[in-house]
């Protein structure tokens, strides 16, 4: 395998990550110590996505709020921070992951 394409599969499994952690962060049976774990480990994270890094620093800024709260609201706050065009519902649309593989996802990710 070439390593440009070795690369891009990396890439893509790090986007992968990325977003089932940040569909975590918008689930509702996420509890504060998780989540405490997966915003601790997404601050030291280097995006493969920028528009991941955006949703983040989005969900970040906001307050602990239902499922339903943070899927009515993050496009507007995407949007006050000057990223309109930032489409979240992958995120929404993505299972949101088990206790389980969350704790596997932050291994993946700390690599």
């Amino acid at each position: 395998m070439a390593e440009a394409e070795r690369r891009q599969q990396l890439t893509e499994v790090e986007q992968e990550v990325e977003q089932r952690l940040l569909a975590a962060l918008c689930a509702p049976a996420l509890d504060d110590q998780t989540r405490d774990a997966i915003l601790h480990a997404l601050a030291k994270h280097k995006f493969a996505s920028s528009d991941h890094q955006m949703i983040f620093r989005a969900l970040v800024n906001m307050p602990p709020a239902s499922a339903e709260h943070i899927r009515e609201t993050l496009g507007a706050r995407l949007t006050r921070l000057g990223f309109p065009d930032i489409d979240v519902e992958p995120i929404f649309q993505a299972e949101p992951p088990s206790e389980e593989k969350i704790t596997a996802l932050l291994r993946q990710l700390n690599r």
